[in-house]
């Protein structure tokens, strides 16, 4: 994979490098997490044809269980791996992530032997069982792969970084859609990709963490010095682990209590939705987020933690907030184009997520300014408020009969509290309210003629093939007229970082 790197990808990444820190490696986490998108993107309409909806739907239970238990197996210390002053300090909080992880992990598979059958039947799957009960097995390479990405941002290694996204992805997408094509309908080839693809990603991210840093490792290694670490950011295990949790539970909940509400079909008209719009918030949000923490961290020492942020706030905005906008007013015909009209659902399930989405998308890398003020209380505050009002959404659709509805409430509140909290932060960075305020009006106006065109369009044609080309022109029109304000080095930006 490294020569392929070197060869393929380093030479059009040398296009645009600029020379701060903060660009090259979002950059560089960007190229990989771009390519991993594409992969993943393009076999969705392979993957449509070979499961069902109620495949999926199960695939997104698992997808739940493991992404809230990963959030907690760590007790959240991979989030302070980035902060000790120095780097034998750093070494003992992974080692202590990486023993967390183990340990947790062990009795989340004892929970599961045990109760797995009644967790399956809560969500009306019982296919989910055989999965959930080797979960942890996903769950704690998932667990140490975090803390591992993290230790190498410490290290300003965000190639390893990318390339442990790609072998993810590649080997995810090639187990799903090898073992579809060869056993079309078997609910496993779908369930397997998740173990083969987070074990290849830990495989390569620990070699290279071996290979480039072995020697720190072996020689910083102190009982004593790691009790000291933990015990001095217990803050996060005590306040960012729950409030972690109740983000990562109401974030996935949609696919628990769609199932509990309703039949499993679904969640998995959601799970392709919400897989749909994930794209461009884990490509460019979760690049940006990767490289943020540790470039933010220095930026509060030097007093520019408010340039940044902006900085930050405004090109997040920008990128997404018009073509979100686009893809929500054609998000019904869109999938039905795609996918193939059995899918029509979940276009409204896309269109009704994309406020949430878009908040998401700006507010993630932000979220990492609670870690570095170290206001973690506030953050719990946050979550326990997000949790109870998506909870009630959910409960409030579930219980009118609607899935519709449920995931257009969960959305709406979800969206109100993710501007809220992105507010809340930039006030934390010392940017003034009316200068947040300026920046999304501006935004708009920029995106109102893609906006009336594609609505013209929609208008005047009823012809979900018309609408669906449209709907590209109007995205990369907007590129087009905007790619050198994203992609531009400009002077003050380059004096942030």
């Amino acid at each position: 994979m490294g020569w392929l790197w070197a060869k393929f990808v380093d030479p059009v990444k040398g296009l645009f490098v600029r020379n701060d820190r903060f660009s090259r490696g979002v950059l560089t986490v960007l190229t990989g997490t771009t390519i991993c998108k594409v992969i993943a993107f393009a076999a969705i309409p392979l993957l449509s044809r070979l499961f069902t909806p109620e495949d999926f739907g199960v695939l997104a239970l698992f997808g739940m269980m493991t992404a809230t238990c990963a959030t907690i197996v760590t007790w959240r210390y991979e989030a302070a791996v980035v902060l000790p002053d120095s780097d034998e300090k750093a070494v003992n909080l992974l080692a202590v992530c990486i023993g967390l992880s183990t340990i947790t992990s062990v009795l989340l598979w004892f929970a599961f032997q045990v109760w797995g059958r009644d967790i399956a039947l809560l969500f009306g799957a019982p296919d989910f069982e055989f999965w959930l009960k080797l979960s942890p097995l996903c769950i704690w390479a998932t667990g140490v792969w975090t803390a591992l990405r993290l230790w190498k941002s410490r290290r300003d290694d965000f190639r390893s970084i990318s390339v442990s996204r790609v072998v993810d992805t590649s080997a995810l997408v090639t187990t799903q859609t090898g073992l579809g094509l060869g056993f079309q309908g078997m609910l496993g080839g779908l369930l397997v990709g998740p173990f083969i693809a987070r074990f290849a990603a830990v495989l390569s991210i620990g070699l290279s963490t071996l290979r480039n840093d072995g020697e720190l490792i072996r020689r910083s290694l102190n009982w004593q010095v790691a009790r000291e670490q933990a015990i001095r950011f217990i803050r996060f295990p005590v306040y960012d682990t729950p409030a972690s949790t109740l983000s990562s539970i109401s974030r996935e909940m949609p696919a628990g209590m769609l199932g509990m509400f309703f039949v499993t079909q679904w969640v998995g008209f959601y799970s392709i939705a919400y897989r749909i719009l994930s794209v461009p918030v884990q490509m460019l949000g979760g690049a940006i987020a990767q490289v943020y923490l540790p470039v933010a961290r220095d930026a509060a020492a030097a007093g520019r933690l408010d340039k940044l942020s902006l900085s930050i706030f405004g090109r997040l905005l920008g990128v997404a907030m018009t073509p979100m906008i686009i893809v929500a007013i054609a998000a019904p015909e869109l999938i039905s184009v795609i996918l193939g009209p059995q899918w029509v659902f979940a276009g409204e399930m896309l269109a009704w997520l994309t406020p949430s989405m878009l908040a998401v998308f700006v507010a993630s890398p932000l979220s990492e300014i609670y870690s570095i003020l170290e206001r973690q209380q506030e953050k719990l505050v946050f979550n326990v408020a997000l949790f109870a009002t998506r909870v009630a959404s959910l409960g409030i659709g579930g219980l009118l009969g609607d899935p519709i509805l449920a995931v257009a409430l969960y959305s709406v509140s979800g969206a109100v509290f993710w501007a809220l909290q992105s507010v809340w932060l930039l006030n934390l960075s010392s940017v003034p309210s009316g200068t947040i305020a300026k920046q999304i009006f501006a935004e708009l106006l920029r995106g109102i003629p893609f906006i009336l065109f594609i609505s013209a369009i929609q208008y005047r044609y009823n012809s979900p093939m018309k609408l669906t080309a449209a709907t590209f022109v109007a995205i990369a029109l907007f590129f087009a007229f905007r790619w050198k304000e994203f992609l531009g080095p400009g002077k003050s930006r380059q004096k942030l970082f």
